[in-house]
């Protein structure tokens, strides 16, 4: 397999998918007015779920992935997580969607060469996980100092899809097809609030990112790029911002 394509050198492709490393789960930043919250009955809760929205990073800590093999970071736009809670005490289970908007990856391979690719986070499914329902804003809440909040443990599975790369300003093809052949599997351990007005909470997590497919049209980049960035001991970090509870109207509710 020939080390050069298109005259740009393979190895300098590799910031740009630095993106790779990044993915997360709930996060960001709204300003919510203090209102009263919305509290369904119990039973309701249990059998329709009680709707809630976080914002995925916000103005003090944006989403980041830090990439261990290229010793690098990425940051993405603020996205938002939006899932339910099937009950309302003891540890329950939780379902979500995350949408996080793609990023345009910029970054300096050898102190010399700028390479650039645009980075996309594909869903594999829903967000899956628990959340240990507690009450107190002066006890069992006391360290998000809500009336309400959750213990989650949850799990979220992304493609990460790479595309329009370039390097020194040439077009690398990459192909349409180009992503990690099987999701990335991102855990977030966090005391979430549920009530108003709430503070950020950070989350951090720790994951491996699988190996590449599909990359390349003339010659097959999967092997480079899965050399090159995919392995053990990548890091994510965002704040977790709440910015609805409950099915009532908005601004701090999650109805229509």
């Amino acid at each position: 397999m020939s080390v050069l394509t298109g005259r740009v050198p393979r190895a300098f492709l590799l910031p740009a998918v630095l993106g790779l490393g990044a993915l997360s789960l709930a996060s960001a930043s709204a300003e919510p007015a203090p209102v009263q919250q919305a509290r369904p009955e119990p039973v309701a809760a249990a059998a329709a779920g009680l709707p809630f929205g976080f914002y995925v990073g916000d103005e003090k800590q944006a989403t980041t992935s830090h990439v261990a093999k290229l010793g690098s970071d990425i940051t993405f736009p603020q996205g938002r997580f939006d899932g339910s809670l099937l009950g309302l005490s003891g540890k329950v289970p939780i379902t979500g969607k995350l949408v996080i908007p793609s990023t345009e990856s910029y970054f300096v391979s050898f102190r010399f060469m700028p390479a650039t690719g645009t980075v996309e986070l594909i869903p594999d499914g829903d967000a899956t996980g628990t959340v240990e329902v507690k009450t107190g804003a002066t006890t069992n809440c006391k360290a998000v100092g809500t009336n309400l909040c959750g213990d989650s443990d949850v799990t979220n599975k992304v493609f990460i899809k790479l595309s329009n790369v370039k390097v020194d300003g040439k077009v690398l093809d990459v192909g349409p097809n180009c992503r990690t052949a099987q999701s990335v599997a991102v855990n977030i351990k966090a005391l979430m609030p549920l009530g108003f007005p709430a503070p950020s909470v950070k989350a951090t997590s720790t994951f491996s990112t699988p190996g590449f497919t599909g990359c390349g049209v003339r010659e097959d980049l999967s092997p480079l790029l899965t050399g090159l960035v995919s392995g053990p001991g990548n890091t994510l970090v965002t704040n977790l911002k709440l910015r609805c509870v409950g099915s009532g109207p908005p601004p701090n509710g999650c109805g229509a």
